[in-house]
């Protein structure tokens, strides 16, 4: 090939990777707008993993898809990491779900933003409680609630336990695992083991560290899914479990059983947010309508064993027993956390239980 030949041959094959790349340039400015590349919308949604995933893919994400032809891209990943990313890129996706505790730090750092009422017609039908409100107006919808009670082999925890006291029972000494500071039940177990979950301000939790302390704790657990494997494993026999994850092993065959201790299970809830900077605002609030309808939080119940959100929807006699409150209770029935509160407090409660707790 001549000089010139060459030329031309380099200079097409550069107006074709020019071509290229800007072609990958549109359909990423395309996604991050909401559309794909079929000309459909897209939908970025944070979701937790596991059996999550599944519940909340089979129960709200695929019929949503069905009925609107949004497409939605799912992010897998526990609370703490959607917050990460949101920290890092405000734009990361266009509806998080992030748990109790996580969520309010959300909307104090501006990450999530405001649900205006008219375009999420859903909302009306959800408990008061579901809809976390501020003087802006409601920020989050409650997708489901679940419970910290007490989880246990029934094969080698003869006397069935009723009392949060039974975690300190003689019977059960070097059986015990508990959460961790930075889980979810972590701080507010302390709270409760020092009788000041319902204080305000400054409240002390040295009383309940120090009761935590002469728990004799085989493991102090990280995860939902770390207090599982040690139930499964028999590591322990009795801990403190959320419903969410100790009914599961009970489906595998396993001899567990979850009760709602007499005083009162600490609630948690699972919440749907748009974010602060979501591009596909629009869908997102037809996605938090789907969601909140009865016919997804009836499917969550089923499979995830969430206490619904939603007023409308009916609970199965088939799995009453498993609701975080217990076959016979209600939402009212919960023991609630005030998540300000332990935020505020988080770093140097976290210090004194690292301190105090462990042997």
């Amino acid at each position: 090939m001549t000089r010139t030949g060459r030329g031309l041959a380099a200079l097409a094959a550069a107006a074709l990777l020019v071509s290229a790349c800007g072609n990958v340039i549109d359909a990423q400015n395309q996604a991050k707008s909401g559309e794909d590349h079929g000309g459909g919308k897209l939908l970025r949604v944070a979701i937790f993993g596991g059996s999550w995933e599944k519940g909340i893919r089979q129960s709200v994400i695929a019929p949503f898809e069905k009925e609107t032809g949004i497409r939605v891209q799912a992010e897998i990943g526990t609370s703490t990491v959607t917050l990460g990313k949101l920290r890092q890129s405000p734009d990361a996706v266009d509806v998080a779900l992030l748990d109790s505790g996580i969520s309010e730090a959300a909307r104090a750092e501006k990450l999530v933003a405001a649900l205006p009422e008219d375009k999420i017609p859903a909302m009306s039908e959800l408990a008061d409680r579901a809809k976390l409100r501020d003087r802006d107006g409601v920020w989050a919808l409650t997708m489901g609630y679940w419970a910290l009670g007490l989880a246990y082999n029934s094969e080698k925890v003869k006397t069935p336990p009723g009392s949060w006291e039974d975690l300190w029972a003689p019977a059960n000494a070097g059986k015990v695992a508990i959460p961790a500071p930075a889980t979810t039940g972590g701080l507010p177990l302390a709270l409760l083991a020092a009788g000041r979950l319902e204080a305000k301000g400054g409240a002390d939790i040295t009383p309940g560290l120090t009761r935590l302390s002469d728990l004799n704790a085989v493991s102090f657990f990280d995860s939902s899914g770390a207090a599982s494997n040690l139930l499964q494993s028999g590591e322990v026999a009795i801990a403190a479990h959320y419903n969410s994850g100790a009914w599961p092993l009970a489906d595998q065959g396993l001899p567990i059983k979850w009760v709602a201790p007499k005083e009162g299970a600490l609630a948690a809830d699972s919440r749907w947010h748009v974010t602060a900077k979501a591009h596909n605002t629009e869908a997102a609030y037809k996605f938090l309508d789907f969601a909140s309808r009865k016919q997804a939080q009836e499917g969550l119940v089923k499979t995830l064993y969430l206490a619904p959100a939603s007023t409308t929807a009916v609970i199965p006699a088939s799995v009453r027993e498993r609701m975080p409150y217990g076959p016979d209770g209600s939402l009212d029935d919960l023991r609630y956390v005030d998540w300000d509160m332990v935020n505020e407090n988080k770093a140097k409660w976290t210090d004194a239980w690292t301190r105090t707790v462990p042997r």
